[in-house]
């Protein structure tokens, strides 16, 4: 049995890849493998048997060991610890366990074993490089987007007042307040008004979209019967789904729930100008709503080109839009973040040329007023 250990005890001093030696309690070296030997580039082990540890470690290396030899004796415990020695002319980072040898309840000796960890350090700081670089991108991202913000809303504002003094003499031209128009001067005018109509809700999208990230927003919650908010919802876009030769199918149901009636009623506008945008000619556009104990369902669903997968992924995000996707990519953004401020939830399931949105808004809503 004591030639067995005798062999083995020899087979890890001679093959084992981490450094071991023993030392006695004043720190000379008693025993050292052939992975020491190598690493300090001794030949033999005479040359350090016997040797203090202040004669072979580098003087840069001294304190920091015999500090953790002494943990070790004090304590009477294992001790992990790291510390640098240059090795030809290449600072290496060394990990070390030292534990105390006990015989008969006293410490006779410490047991060391160490191992070259200077690659994984070098891995750790050159990822702590690319965070540190990847986290200046992301600020300079954020600033850019911070700067686009401010932007958008300055120039939003700026346009807003001409916008609506555009708007206006257009509809007192088209109501014959200065004179009497002819048919294709009418014409015109509802396609400027239009126009008009579809550029200053460009610029009150993006106003609300800004307001609503920086906490401008009050819900003001009342009750409210939703079911007539679709029916008028349905009722303005009666012309557009008539020149597009669309249906649109709805079944008034009375519901009665506490929403903010003027952001849910945009919410339901948004869907349907959507629906109508993408959807084919001659094709009906459906519209459900649906209740039970806890919460009413608006569904609305039509049939149009499959959305791609890459913009179904990214359709409720900001400024999000895609092939045929007209606008500035706000209006499915303002709808989420109104659904999920009543403590609701937007979607939407596709299905070949099938495509169905939805939002829940739960029946029982605290009625307090609410900024987001």
């Amino acid at each position: 049995m004591l030639l067995e250990k005798t062999i083995l005890l020899n087979s890890i001093m001679d093959y084992c890849q981490d450094i071991i030696t023993v030392k006695d309690l004043n720190y000379n070296y008693l025993i050292c493998n052939r992975a020491f030997l190598k690493f300090m580039h001794f030949f033999h082990e005479s040359n350090v048997v016997g040797q203090n540890i202040k004669n072979v470690l580098p003087f840069e290396s001294y304190d920091a060991v015999r500090n953790s030899l002494e943990a070790v004796i004090l304590k009477r415990e294992p001790v992990q610890y790291t510390f640098k020695i240059n090795r030809s002319n290449e600072d290496k980072v060394i990990s070390e366990l030292s534990t105390p040898i006990v015989e008969n309840g006293e410490i006779t000796g410490i047991l060391s074993v160490a191992k070259d960890i200077t690659n994984e350090e070098n891995l750790k700081l050159k990822l702590v490089d690319k965070i540190c670089e990847l986290n200046t991108l992301l600020n300079k991202k954020k600033q850019l987007e911070s700067q686009k913000e401010l932007f958008l809303t300055t120039l939003t504002h700026d346009l807003k007042n001409p916008v609506q003094a555009q708007l206006m003499s257009l509809k007192m031209l088209k109501t014959g307040a200065i004179g009497t128009l002819n048919a294709e001067q009418s014409n015109l005018l509802d396609i400027l008004i239009e126009s008009s109509n579809y550029m200053q809700e460009m610029l009150y999208s993006i106003l609300r979209t800004y307001k609503y990230d920086n906490g401008m927003i009050e819900l003001d919650k009342k009750p409210c019967d939703i079911g007539k908010l679709i029916e008028a919802c349905v009722k303005e876009v009666g012309a557009l789904v008539k020149e597009r030769r669309i249906r649109i199918l709805y079944k008034y149901k009375k519901v009665e729930i506490t929403i903010d009636s003027e952001q849910i009623r945009r919410v339901i506008e948004n869907l349907i100008n959507n629906a109508i945008n993408y959807c084919y000619k001659n094709t009906d556009i459906n519209i459900q709503l649906k209740v039970n104990s806890d919460f009413i369902k608006f569904i609305i669903s039509n049939y149009g080109t499959p959305i791609p997968e890459n913009i179904k992924v990214h359709m409720f995000e900001k400024y999000a839009t895609g092939n045929k996707f007209t606008g500035i990519g706000l209006g499915l953004y303002f709808s989420k973040k109104a659904i999920e401020a009543h403590g609701g939830q937007i979607k939407l399931e596709t299905e070949g040329e099938l495509s169905k949105f939805s939002f829940t808004i739960p029946l029982k809503q605290d009625t307090s007023v609410i900024n987001w």
